[in-house]
């Protein structure tokens, strides 16, 4: 049996803020939106056939719904990029929050950072 990532989903409280991050900030080539009724996605196309969901379950207040497909535990999702510490420098140049400064994690062979997106999320960005 062969299985590999497909997607990520993330819900997001602010959408315009979140594509700016993963789209401008990240360079992430933008797919598509589908509006599911009760939640809007945006897709992001990661290197291969992963992709990035962005999903935003609001209610009429600008709240975040609270139901089944928003509740959860989650730490983070990692991505790989060819100069970690370039990658570090643009994300705090553009006043976003990096949790750790790039450093070597000799036991699992990168070298990384983690980093927050603007909902958040905790992004962990790793060069091999």
């Amino acid at each position: 049996m062969h299985i590999h990532l497909d997607h990520i989903t993330i819900n997001v409280r602010d959408m315009e803020a979140s594509e700016r991050f993963y789209g401008e900030v990240l360079g992430l080539p933008k797919m598509e939106n589908v509006d599911m009724g009760d939640h809007e996605i945006h897709y992001f196309q990661l290197d291969g056939p992963v992709r990035l969901e962005l999903i935003s379950y609001m209610d009429d207040f600008g709240e975040l719904k609270a139901n089944v497909k928003t509740r959860g535990i989650y730490r983070h999702f990692a991505m790989e990029t060819k100069d970690v510490d370039a990658l570090y420098e643009k994300i705090k140049g553009a006043g976003y929050t990096c949790l750790t400064e790039p450093s070597d994690v000799e036991k699992l062979h990168f070298r990384g950072f983690l980093a927050e997106d603007p909902n958040g999320v905790e992004v962990e960005f790793l060069q091999r």
